[in-house]
């Protein structure tokens, strides 16, 4: 097993550091063959886009996005969105027309469950 350090917020992401076309663990179906996506920028430290390459996996284009760094990561504009997202619907009152004509307008979808997603993946490590 090897020793690995402490992440912060402006440090590389460990799979950044793997190299080009290094095939990772896959969040999702647990196999070695996730990649760095295309539009992976290497210049954010604090999103990573991976993209796995197996027939048998459909979750084909994954994004890990840190929303909580110690840091700067409530700044970021993909952060604020779940942010608004997530953000609880008011019903108005029962008197107030004008408060339920915008909010039956409101057309933005909340998530079921706006709890942070814990994902672990473990791989055999190659010799």
């Amino acid at each position: 097993m090897t020793e690995r350090a402490e992440w912060d917020a402006d440090a590389t992401p460990w799979a950044r550091r793997q190299g080009t076309g290094q095939t990772l663990p896959c969040y999702f179906c647990g196999e070695k063959t996730a990649i760095l996506a295309f539009g992976d920028r290497p210049d954010d430290p604090g999103r990573l886009e991976l993209y796995c390459d197996s027939p048998m996996c459909d979750a084909r284009e994954v994004v890990v996005l840190v929303l909580r760094d110690g840091a700067s990561a409530d700044e970021r504009a993909d952060v604020r969105a779940l942010e608004e997202v997530d953000r609880p619907n008011k019903t108005p009152q029962k008197g107030d027309v004008m408060g339920r004509y915008n909010d039956n307008k409101n057309l933005t979808r909340r998530r079921q469950n706006p709890r942070s997603l814990v994902v672990t993946a473990e791989s055999e490590e190659e010799n």
